[in-house]
């Protein structure tokens, strides 16, 4: 039986917490789908202390295919943690890959989490802004992203603010799509307007909805989008941060149907979910019992 080796693969960061991250969204991808699933970086994690990482490096692509090779591996399965089609997906890991060697190993890469037509990180999206301290019905929403050099990952995130505005009925001067920064350059626009031109022209109130998945030097607490919204907001304007889309219950299930590969177990919000409802159900069961008990010795005396 041919040997897969399944990576769930982010940008990477110089940041350990994104690396825990990573490894705890991995492990429940991997509970899941019923095997492993490797925690793996593009580029830049590596670098980090393993002291701060529980005692275990941080790895990369081009580490991963090494020790695939190694292993006598027949096929790496990337998941892609990306919105949209990044050149590190498209471009640079086939190109890490090909200059391995791999001989008869196969790179199978995986749809980024927009897929088709974005309608799961729609719901993901919706739920987050619901979630986000604030009013929804009165505030700016700026769904801003790190701002990319690839139009097509900007349409990404265009074809996601004009959706979600349908959907939670949102206008569209009310629920905008922005960049964190941009390269300079007229070719460049496609990613305008930038976070702090927005807050700038916002009249009240904002939600910064995160279109970032894990922390890290812009998405941390005390990150670049947070000192932008410090900086650049209005006087008197409340500024509220949604939160990172990798601590959404849904995210696991999300990536896990992205791999095309069968789940085996259920969710644990789903569980909890109809753990809930059961405990429920018997509190209704018992207290409709209590009552009928006390009615029946009532009508009874």
């Amino acid at each position: 039986m041919a040997a897969t080796r399944i990576l769930l693969v982010d940008n990477g960061s110089f940041r350990p917490e994104a690396t825990l991250e990573l490894r705890r969204l991995s492990a429940e991808v991997a509970q899941l789908l019923g095997q492993p699933v490797h925690p793996v970086s593009v580029l830049h994690s590596h670098k980090i202390d393993p002291a701060l990482l529980d005692g275990q490096p941080a790895v990369i692509f081009e580490q991963a295919v090494q020790q695939a090779k190694t292993d006598g591996i027949d096929e790496l399965l990337v998941l892609p943690l990306f919105i949209g089609p990044s050149r590190a997906i498209t471009e640079y890991l086939p190109q890490v890959f090909a200059v391995a060697q791999p001989g008869a190993m196969k790179l199978t890469i995986r749809p980024t989490l927009y897929g088709e037509d974005g309608a799961e990180l729609l719901d993901i999206l919706a739920d987050q802004i619901l979630h986000t301290p604030g009013d929804a019905d009165k505030d700016t929403i700026l769904l801003c992203d790190h701002g990319s050099p690839i139009i097509e990952v900007t349409r990404v995130r265009d074809a996601l603010a004009r959706d979600l505005s349908a959907e939670m009925d949102i206008p569209p001067s009310r629920l905008i799509a922005c960049s964190m920064e941009r390269r300079e350059g007229p070719e460049y626009a496609f990613n305008e307007p930038l976070l702090a031109a927005a807050l700038q022209r916002a009249p009240g109130d904002v939600i910064i909805l995160m279109l970032f998945l894990l922390p890290g030097r812009h998405a941390g607490p005390d990150g670049d989008v947070a000192t932008i919204a410090k900086e650049h907001a209005k006087p008197g304007a409340q500024v509220r941060m949604s939160p990172l889309l990798a601590k959404h219950p849904s995210m696991s299930q999300l990536i896990a149907k992205r791999s095309g590969l069968p789940c085996v177990a259920t969710p644990a919000g789903h569980t909890q979910k109809w753990v809930k409802v059961g405990m429920w159900l018997l509190a209704l069961t018992l207290a409709g019992w209590f009552l009928g008990a006390i009615g029946w010795r009532l009508l009874s005396r």
